[in-house]
């Protein structure tokens, strides 16, 4: 470096340096930690600040990491409604209940998750009296009194998997039975066995005491092919995971909030009278729109049936091929064919759970056209697309055809 540049640097004053007194060691230190102890004060009223949770609707998160199904669900909850003073109290309780929940219900319905008192014991021990959970036994109930068969169809159920998680037309069409006669035929014969009750039926005891009873013939046919799994809920699992945990948060005194999963089941807790909005949707070819909204207050239990995708969760559930055929998870259980009715059905209850509503409206969902008359003679109230036309069985039902929002040229029609 050349003198010039040396010279060129900037001016910096001297800083004249302080001698501490050792005699005030004692008095530094005593200090030194009380302006620690602010700075630490300060930081956790920072964060305290940012831990507070403020009255008005929030949604509720688990906190768990072990296996749980909180991801298929949103809890929407108003913070600080009724007698409550303390919303950040009532935010930690509520999320931690919350995350109990979810881990202890996908224990409880998911046949994959291991236990001694749930769906996954008894199919591992067919032909054997078992003792379960009261909340499946209560679940398993409601399978025995709607005297379906869906629940039995696991096995035609697995031959869809692979369908759902293919990439492209060609590996899809190869997996899946709607397309490939050589595994249509496969889906026929296992629907055969899960719609037989002399092949297959579940025998409710004392005691939350169950038995699965599976014909020899059966068995020999799931070890020839694999199957494992003889009893589960498909796709109205959440179903009875909705009723489950919402049942229990009513339980504990929450009551001032929904409990929604994506694929379409609510639970809303809500005893105010609040006045809720649930967005219609409906398809028509590839194109997905929200022509109308329904409106409802109370308690409330809804099952909204689809046969296509709304968001990237309903990957496990649907393939939606770019010739704009889908196929789905809902089966008809005397065929093993995917199919459905109407593009759209949604049903609402005060009284009912989701699971029962989801029972009941399954049949119609399922067949080869709609019975609308028979719907409407029945006890749910439903609403439905088709064409330009929205149908609705509940003669007061508040819907409202929003054309600003796709609605363009639909009615609605009442039918009794």
């Amino acid at each position: 470096m050349s003198k010039n540049a040396r010279d060129r640097r900037p001016y910096i004053k001297p800083v004249t340096r302080l001698e501490l007194s050792e005699k005030n060691i004692k008095f530094r230190w005593i200090a030194i930690a009380v302006l620690l102890a602010i700075a630490v004060v300060s930081i956790g009223y920072g964060f305290s600040l940012a831990l507070q949770t403020e009255p008005g609707w929030q949604a509720v998160e688990g906190i768990s990491n072990e296996v749980n199904c909180g991801k298929d669900f949103v809890l929407m909850y108003d913070f600080g409604a009724g007698d409550v003073s303390n919303p950040t109290a009532q935010y930690k309780k509520l999320e931690i209940l919350y995350t109990d929940l979810t881990e202890s219900a996908y224990r409880l319905f998911r046949p994959e998750a291991e236990g001694t008192d749930n769906l996954h014991h008894v199919n591992t021990h067919v032909n054997e009296t078992v003792t379960v959970a009261p909340e499946l036994y209560s679940a398993l109930e409601q399978i025995a009194a709607s005297d379906s068969r869906y629940a039995y169809m696991a096995p035609v159920t697995a031959l869809y998997a692979p369908v759902f998680l293919s990439s492209t037309d060609a590996e899809a069409a190869l997996y899946d039975p709607m397309k490939n006669a050589e595994l249509e035929a496969q889906a026929e014969e296992a629907a055969r066995y899960c719609a037989d009750p002399a092949m297959i039926c579940l025998e409710l005891l004392e005691d939350q005491q169950v038995r699965l009873n599976v014909a020899e013939e059966y068995l020999a046919y799931a070890e020839e092919n694999g199957i494992g799994t003889f009893l589960d809920f498909g796709w109205m699992t959440n179903a009875f995971i909705a009723d489950y945990m919402a049942e229990k948060l009513a339980e504990q005194g929450f009551v001032y909030g929904y409990l929604s999963s994506y694929d379409g089941f609510t639970r809303n807790l809500d005893v105010r009278g609040t006045e809720y909005t649930l967005g219609l949707f409906d398809r028509q070819g590839n194109d997905v729109r929200m022509p109308a909204n329904f409106h409802y207050c109370g308690p409330m239990s809804i099952v909204s049936l689809r046969d296509y995708p709304l968001s990237d969760q309903d990957r496990w559930n649907y393939y939606a091929y770019e010739d704009g055929s889908i196929t789905t998870v809902f089966l008809d259980p005397a065929t093993g064919r995917s199919g459905s009715a109407v593009d759209t059905l949604m049903a609402y209850n005060e009284e009912l759970g989701c699971a029962e509503i989801a029972l009941k409206l399954a049949p119609f969902f399922t067949a080869d056209t709609l019975d609308a008359e028979k719907l409407s003679s029945g006890t749910l109230d439903a609403i439905w697309f088709e064409g330009n036309t929205l149908y609705h069985t509940q003669e007061n039902a508040d819907v409202m055809i929003l054309t600003e929002s796709g609605g363009a040229g639909y009615s609605v029609s009442l039918v009794k």
